[in-house]
C-alpha cells in the first residue's frame, strides 16, 4: 500500500505542484487531472499556476489550495510559495529553463525537500545544460517515448509521464449532433473541413500546412480549412496577411475560418464541439514533444496527420494516423540548440487526397487512433507520477550544484522570440504541449461539456 503519511508530522505528504495548472494547456492539463487524483489518493496538494489569475475555478475546492501567479513576477512568487508552504515534494511540470531558474534563480533549500521535474523533449540534442539540472533532482519524467530514448541517448534515466484524452471530454459525437455543429459553425454538409489545432507560434509548421491545404484544395470546392487558433499572434504569424502574400484570392480567404469565429457560439466553445467539425485533423511541426491535440482529436474518432519526428510517429505510427514524410534537410534551432525538421508538402497533399478520396480507410484509420487514445487515461499519468514520488521519498538527497548550468534568466534563450527578448519571455517557450497564448477567461465554464 502507498504510503501517503510523513512519519515525522504523521500528516499527509506535502506536495506543492508548479506548472502551468487551471489552464488549458497541455501543462495545465497534466497538472489538473494528477493533482485531482493525487489529492484523492490522500496526499496534500497545492498548486502555483503560473497562467492562473484567481478568477474562480472548481480546483479551488479540489485541492488543498491554487496559488496564482498570472500578471506577477512567477519566481519571486514561487519562492515565497515554497519558503512558506514547505512542501516535501516540489514538482515542476514545464520547459526545461523553468527547472533551471526554479534551482539557480530561486532562493529555494533543495536540501530540505524532494524535487521531481516534468518537461517535454521535442526534438535532439538536448542542450547540454539542461541535461545538468537532471542530476539536481530526486525524480525526472518526460512526456512522450521519444523524449525517454533521447534522454537514454544522453546516458540519462528518466521515467515516462504519458499524457491522455479524458474520455469524459473527448468522444466521438453522433451523427446527429455533429452536423448541428458544422451548422452553428457554417459548414454545409458536404464540406470537406481540415481542422489545425494548435497555438500560432514558431514551432507550427504553419505555412507549410496553409501552402498544403492550398494544393489539396484546387479541384475541391467544397473543401475548408479550419485553423483553432489565433489569426496574428507576435509569436507566430499574420495569417491574414501571410495568405495575401502567397497570393491567395479574397474568395480564397474565405476558405479559412479561425478559433475567434467559433467562440462567437457559445455551443462551439467545448473543444470536443471543434473536433466534431472536423473531417481530418493536422498538427505538423518543426518539432513536437508530445502533440495532445492529435490525441485529443482520435479520442473523437477523427483521423489525424503528423510529423514522422519526434512523438509523431509514435503518435500515428501502426496505423493510428498518417506520418508525413521529412525533409532531408535539419538546422540547428533557438530552443536549446534542437534541431528543425522540415515536412515535405508533396507527401504532406498525397495524404490529405489519400484521407479525401478513400473514406473507408480514413474511417478504419480513424478507429484505430481511437482506440489507442482510449487505451491511456490520467489514472494511469498518475499511477507513473506517484512511483516517482514514492521512489524520491524512498532515497536520500543529494545536492551537487553546477553553477556552470546556462541559466535562461540571462541567457535570453527563446524558442521563437530570440536572444533579445526580455528574460521573462525567455522563459515562455510556448512549449510542445502548448499553452494558451493568455489565460482563458473562466476556464472551468468552456473546460467540459455542461460545465
Amino acid at each position: 500500500m502507498t504510503n501517503v503519511t510523513n512519519p515525522k508530522t504523521n500528516q499527509p505528504f506535502k506536495i506543492l505542484w508548479y506548472g502551468d495548472g487551471v489552464a488549458l494547456s497541455g501543462f495545465g492539463r497534466i497538472a489538473n487531472e494528477v493533482c485531482r487524483r493525487l489529492k484523492r489518493r490522500g496526499y496534500s496538494v497545492q498548486l502555483a499556476s503560473i497562467q492562473y489569475t484567481g478568477h474562480p475555478t472548481e480546483l479551488i475546492k479540489e485541492l488543498d489550495w491554487v496559488w496564482a501567479l498570472g500578471g506577477r513576477d512567477i519566481w519571486n512568487e514561487i519562492t515565497g510559495i515554497v519558503n512558506y508552504t514547505q512542501p516535501d515534494i516540489l514538482i515542476s511540470c514545464q520547459d526545461f529553463p523553468y527547472h533551471v531558474n526554479l534551482f539557480h534563480g530561486c532562493r529555494i533549500d533543495f536540501s530540505k525537500l524532494k524535487w521531481i521535474g516534468i518537461t517535454p523533449v521535442d526534438g535532439v540534442p538536448i542542450d547540454p545544460g539542461w541535461l545538468k539540472i537532471i542530476e539536481q533532482t530526486d525524480g525526472f519524467m518526460t512526456i512522450s517515448e521519444f523524449g525517454v530514448e533521447a534522454f537514454r541517448q544522453e546516458g540519462k534515466r528518466v521515467d515516462l509521464c504519458h499524457p491522455a484524452a479524458d474520455a469524459n471530454e473527448f468522444y466521438p459525437l453522433d451523427d446527429v449532433e455533429r452536423a448541428k455543429m458544422r451548422e452553428i459553425a457554417g459548414y454545409k454538409p458536404d464540406d470537406y473541413v481540415v481542422g489545425v489545432v494548435a497555438m500560432n507560434q514558431g514551432r507550427k509548421a504553419i505555412p507549410p500546412m496553409i501552402e498544403a491545404f492550398y494544393e489539396f484544395a484546387k479541384d475541391k470546392p467544397n473543401a475548408k480549412l479550419y485553423l483553432d487558433m489565433d489569426d496574428i499572434s507576435p509569436a507566430g504569424w499574420h495569417i491574414p496577411n501571410l495568405l495575401k502574400q502567397m497570393k491567395w484570392s479574397e474568395d480564397e480567404q474565405k476558405r479559412i475560418k479561425y478559433k475567434k469565429d467559433m467562440f462567437t457560439h457559445p455551443e462551439l466553445l467545448p473543444l470536443v464541439n471543434r473536433y466534431a467539425l472536423m473531417d481530418a485533423h493536422m498538427v505538423i511541426s518543426h518539432r513536437e514533444g508530445f502533440g495532445l491535440p492529435l490525441m485529443e482529436a482520435q479520442a473523437c474518432r477523427i483521423p489525424v496527420l503528423a510529423l514522422d519526428y519526434c512523438s509523431g510517429t509514435e503518435i500515428c505510427g501502426d496505423g493510428r494516423g498518417l506520418l508525413v514524410k521529412t525533409l532531408p534537410y535539419r538546422e540547428y534551432g533557438t530552443w536549446g540548440g534542437a534541431k528543425d525538421c522540415y515536412p515535405d508538402t508533396v507527401d504532406l497533399i498525397v495524404k490529405l487526397n489519400q484521407l479525401y478520396n478513400n473514406p473507408a480507410e480514413a474511417k478504419a484509420i480513424a478507429e484505430r487512433g481511437y482506440q489507442w487514445a482510449r487505451s491511456y487515461s490520467w489514472d494511469t499519468t498518475t499511477d507513473e507520477v506517484e512511483r516517482v514520488i514514492q521512489a524520491a521519498l524512498a532515497k536520500d538527497r543529494k545536492v551537487k550544484a553546477q553553477h556552470d548550468v546556462t541559466n535562461p534568466a540571462t541567457e535570453h534563450l527563446n524558442d521563437d522570440r530570440g536572444r533579445d527578448s526580455q528574460a521573462v519571455d525567455a522563459l515562455r517557450d510556448y512549449p510542445v504541449i502548448q499553452p494558451t497564448a493568455k489565460p482563458d477567461p473562466l476556464p472551468d465554464i468552456v473546460s467540459t461539456n455542461g460545465g
